[in-house]
């Protein structure tokens, strides 16, 4: 999770820059990348936490995926109409860094305390 966590501001930055240039899209490749292996490590600590209700908590994380899907494309094309596509993935790139990139060291080091205040977690005797 932690190259993912940097491999998506990094090919946001490359992107909306090239783009903005008009040459090699390359960028999005990253994007791509960070994006996928950001969503397989959220999808395996999730189904590794929960155990026997991962599909409901895997259910949970789709529906905030899909609000956001929903919502990102009712704000995104005045976002770069107005911006262009350089400043607007910056904005978006200095947003997963502060949401983003935190969260692998949050988890890292709260992880155990997270995992023993939800009744859900696979080990029920951690919460006896």
């Amino acid at each position: 999770m932690v190259p993912a966590t940097l491999m998506l501001p990094v090919g946001l930055l490359i992107d909306g820059w090239s783009a903005q240039a008009h040459v090699h899209w390359i960028g999005i490749a990253l994007v791509g990348a960070g994006i996928v292996l950001n969503h397989q490590s959220v999808e395996m600590y999730v189904v590794d936490m929960f155990g026997l209700y991962s599909a409901s908590a895997l259910a949970a994380v789709a529906f905030v995926r899909s609000i956001a899907g929903f919502a990102f494309p009712l704000f995104a094309p005045q976002m770069y109409r107005v911006l262009g596509f350089g400043k607007g993935d910056t904005i978006l790139a200095a947003v997963s860094i502060v949401i983003g990139c935190p969260a692998p060291f949050v988890f890292w080091k709260y992880g155990e305390r997270i995992r023993n205040a939800s009744r859900y977690t696979r080990n029920p005797a951690l919460n006896a």
